[in-house]
């Protein structure tokens, strides 16, 4: 196949797609802020043992919404809030919409993250803090945060670069992120490969930042650990 690539073009679009990278990352963030935020929620409840009596429906309804929000793909969730809610009396914009559905698709994983890291708190370490006379507040700051902070962000960047990536969805519902610009794009310069390459180059620019982040992070928790 003999085809010249021509970016030429393309560039001529390069402050439209500048544009469509900031929309792209406010929704990401928002997105990672909501879903996180309902992680611990819902993580912090499904984490306890036995619950009691009063608190067991609480657990049972977290249960049920992690296993819920597992099973509905972001598409379809994203699809049926954009049409289904303005039919309930809730009107909101698509680029609220694509925010909300994106952050709940992340939540159930977030929640299963935090979960996992709360139960495996090391019990002997809090329990010798107590001992040595740390109160509370200071076992909390020094000993459960930042090993539930260690056990946690690894895991969690990853669904990160995930919900980032899956902002690309929000090109259904009219959002004008980087896909939907893309399009657009295209259709003025029909240099359909030249423009996909500059969307992998945009996503690589929004998605490299947060992987050096975490890298970092890691590196940083290994060398206290040993």
């Amino acid at each position: 196949m003999d085809y010249a690539f021509d970016f030429a073009r393309v560039w001529e679009y390069r402050w439209v797609f500048g544009r469509s990278i900031l929309l792209t990352v406010e929704i990401s963030l928002l997105s990672i802020m909501l879903g996180t935020a309902i992680g611990v929620l819902v993580g912090g409840i499904r984490a306890i043992d036995k619950p009691s009596a009063w608190v067991w429906p609480l657990w049972a309804l977290s249960t049920f919404y992690v296993y819920l929000q597992l099973a509905i793909p972001a598409l379809v969730l994203l699809v049926w809030m954009y049409y289904c809610l303005p039919l309930l009396g809730i009107g909101l914009s698509s680029y609220w919409t694509a925010v909300i559905a994106l952050g709940i698709n992340l939540s159930p994983f977030a929640a299963e993250i935090f979960r996992s890291s709360l139960r495996n708190m090391p019990r002997g370490e809090l329990q010798a803090a107590r001992a040595m006379g740390y109160t509370e507040w200071q076992t909390l700051v020094h000993f459960t945060l930042p090993q539930f902070l260690r056990n946690s962000v690894p895991p969690l960047m990853g669904q990160y670069y995930t919900t980032v990536k899956m902002s690309s969805l929000a090109s259904v519902i009219g959002v004008f992120e980087i896909i939907n610009t893309a399009q657009e794009v295209i259709n003025s310069t029909y240099k359909t490969l030249e423009v996909y390459t500059a969307v992998a180059l945009c996503y690589a620019l929004i998605v490299i930042p947060f992987a050096l982040l975490a890298k970092r992070y890691e590196d940083r928790v290994f060398v206290e650990r040993t």
